[in-house]
């Protein structure tokens, strides 16, 4: 059977170019884009625009599974979130993708590849999308709807219990201790639905999204947001799920 992903790659040499999806809606964006700050690169981002009727082949021509973030280094095209911070955590084992204690990595490698491989009703029952704000509906706040779809309760307190654990173990403020690295990383976007759909979690819950929102990494992936919904409309962007 042969592979119909084919297109050449780039030599070595080349620049590193990291395929990314819209700022305001792709969760999974969000930690490719920070774990390549982290391992000390500056690729050159691409934006390919999700839900559009051309979506797809764009995704295709970069992606082997047709999904992104997708960073081309090396000569290399890696098309999954996780490998990409093993990549370049292999590649400069003294970056900031992974703690350097390797009882506290061994950790923070648990809590990542549980965000990374579970909590799909949560990401379905609260879409991403940073720009929107949902109102009450039909007398009910739209939250307490959302948050009774199959799955996104049990998901939610499962999280909860990863942060409240992980800060409790490593004494914070991040989730492996005093710096910022790949697991916060992969748990950023999940941090930002709540705030979307105004879920009030508990109060050490609500502490650790607000102090997500305001790292700098992830206010300058929502001026990246801010600045799309301007320039593609932002009755466009609020339409989206």
């Amino acid at each position: 059977m042969t592979n119909a992903f084919q297109d050449p790659l780039p030599p070595a040499s080349v620049a590193p170019v990291l395929h990314l999806g819209s700022a305001w809606s792709s969760g999974w964006s969000v930690p490719g884009w920070m774990i390549c700050q982290l391992g000390g690169i500056t690729p050159e981002d691409r934006i390919i625009f999700l839900s559009r009727p051309d979506s797809p082949p764009k995704l295709r021509a970069v992606s082997p599974s047709g999904r992104v973030p997708v960073l081309e280094i090396d000569g290399l095209r890696l098309w999954d979130t996780l490998a990409i911070a093993e990549y370049l955590w292999e590649r400069n084992p003294g970056c900031a993708i992974w703690p350097a204690d390797p009882a506290r990595r061994a950790i923070a490698r648990c809590m990542a590849a549980e965000m990374h491989s579970h909590f799909d009703e949560v990401r379905n029952g609260l879409p991403m999308n940073l720009i929107k704000r949902w109102p009450v509906r039909d007398g009910l706040p739209s939250n307490v709807k959302l948050m009774a779809r199959p799955g996104v309760r049990a998901g939610t307190d499962r999280i909860e219990a990863i942060w409240r654990d992980a800060l409790a173990r490593f004494g914070g403020p991040w989730l492996c201790g005093a710096d910022f690295c790949a697991v916060d990383a992969m748990h950023a976007p999940m941090t930002t639905r709540y705030t979307t759909y105004g879920v009030d979690l508990a109060p050490d819950s609500m502490a650790f999204i607000a102090q997500m929102a305001a790292h700098p990494l992830m206010q300058a992936w929502r001026a990246r947001a801010e600045a799309q919904a301007d320039a593609i409309g932002r009755d466009v962007v609020m339409a989206s799920p």
